[in-house]
């Protein structure tokens, strides 16, 4: 004998594993779909081993991708919702109903009272005749509110990739800048103290000892306030993840002095960088949708061919209820036209006619911000680049400077102190250095987002 219920809980299992590998299927397209929107190709062009990686798990965990994800298809299935009212609905409706019929008198006759059953099993049919494609018309603009849709996911997730590369190169760009002002910090103690005892050998006045205090306070202040920093940046980097905030300090992360990107940015780019914008795109399927909600406005006017059937059993005996001689059916049609709304048709088509002119002016402003952001990145680029090597320059110029320092202070030509204080003055030319530096790499960034991930 087999186990009933080993064999219902078998079959469910089954059931729930199938399910299972469907989700994952669907979830896996939709990746790819995602992970093609975002070109995760062009990140390997920073030479760094965990950019990469921190966008993929972004587009993979994030909440508000996954809320956009859904929206879309909350879209989709608005098409089928649509697309359904192109067919006739059918409606099965068993009934049953007891009579009872009054007593009468006709004349001197008096009828008896009736009681009796009956039993009914009929189809209902429902359609109408889509003769001039308004029903149609509604389903292509479902479309249309899909694609929209869709163009704005991809709108997010390349939003989403360019705001995990920006908040990374800032959060190792922290880890260096705090390193460098440990060391400012540092030496600006040891300056304090070391006026502190020119002060005693009265070699110095109160108020450099004062005034060397001020600074090591405000180079502690500055730490902190980089720590500060750093930690809001990981704690808003684990939330893009969907990682725990508590433990956002173990984020693995590069060598700032190692990224790098490695491929060349053109001079121009081409004009298919702003066609194919998904801003762009989405403004265009809504100028589309727009324009189907006139011509579905204009089909109001016209008449409305509704088609009506019901078939089935009709007995008053439950026994004969499938007999052929009580089959019943009914067809019918007819035609609706509206003759006086108040008005509601025509202020409806000029209102659909208003909002197209609108959608249109959204496109043309969408199409020239698209335009002003590509110009903005390529200028951005091209000056932050011109900075960052002059300050890469002046760092340079300095750091030798200092070598010529050190060798004066060995031949006993300059104090300790003063080489120190010519020591904080590279440290600060570093970090303004590593500041130019993050900045032209965001740069790099701003260009991807503003090309919609089509930058070579």
């Amino acid at each position: 004998m087999f186990d009933k219920n080993l064999i219902k809980r078998t079959v469910l299992i089954i059931l729930l594993a199938v399910i299972f590998v469907q989700q994952q299927n669907v979830f896996a397209a939709d990746l790819q779909i995602r992970i093609s929107n975002i070109n995760i190709n062009w990140w390997e062009n920073f030479s760094d081993p965990y950019i990469k990686n921190y966008i993929y798990k972004a587009i993979l965990n994030n909440h508000e991708i996954k809320k956009a994800a859904l929206k879309t298809e909350e879209y989709r299935q608005m098409i089928k919702i649509s697309r359904a009212n192109e067919y006739p609905s059918v409606m099965f409706s068993p009934t049953f109903a007891r009579i009872k019929t009054a007593q009468n008198q006709i004349f001197d006759v008096e009828t008896a009272t009736l009681r009796s059953n009956l039993y009914a099993i009929p189809l209902f049919t429902k359609y109408e005749a889509d003769i001039f494609l308004k029903n149609h018309d509604k389903t292509k603009f479902a479309k249309k509110e899909f694609e929209a849709a869709a163009y704005e996911e991809k709108a997010a997730d390349i939003t989403i990739a360019a705001d995990v590369a920006a908040l990374y190169i800032n959060i190792i760009k922290l880890d260096k800048t705090i390193k460098t002002q440990r060391k400012i910090n540092d030496i600006r103690k040891e300056i304090w103290e070391l006026t502190k005892e020119r002060y005693k050998a009265g070699l110095a006045s109160v108020y450099d000892v004062t005034y060397t205090d001020r600074l090591h306070t405000e180079s502690q202040i500055e730490l902190n306030d980089l720590k500060r920093q750093q930690k809001l940046y990981l704690h808003q980097m684990a939330v893009y993840i969907d990682e725990n905030v508590l433990s956002a300090d173990k984020l693995p992360r590069g060598d700032f002095d190692k990224i790098e990107y490695t491929k060349k940015i053109p001079d121009c780019i081409s004009s298919e960088a702003v066609i194919f914008r998904p801003d762009i795109m989405k403004a265009e399927a809504e100028l589309e949708k727009a324009k189907i909600d006139i011509r579905i406005a204009r089909k109001e006017f016209l008449p409305t061919i509704p088609i009506i059937g019901t078939a089935g059993y009709n007995a008053l005996l439950l026994k004969d209820l499938f007999n052929w001689e009580n089959v019943f059916a009914l067809v019918g049609g007819s035609a609706m036209q509206k003759i006086f709304t108040g008005g509601y048709l025509s202020a409806n088509l000029k209102k659909k006619k208003i909002i197209y002119e609108q959608m249109f002016e959204t496109y043309k402003q969408a199409d020239l911000t698209a335009i002003q952001e590509i110009s903005d990145a390529l200028c951005m680029i091209k000056y932050d680049t011109d900075k960052d090597n002059n300050n890469l320059k002046k760092a340079r110029l300095e750091s030798a400077n200092f070598d010529i320092i050190v060798e004066r202070y060995k031949a006993g030509i300059i104090s300790y102190l003063e080489m120190i204080q010519f020591q904080e003055t590279l440290l600060n030319l570093q970090t303004e250095k590593d500041n130019s530096k993050a900045q032209r790499l965001i740069d790099y960034v701003t260009l991807y987002k503003a090309t919609g991930a089509k930058v070579i």
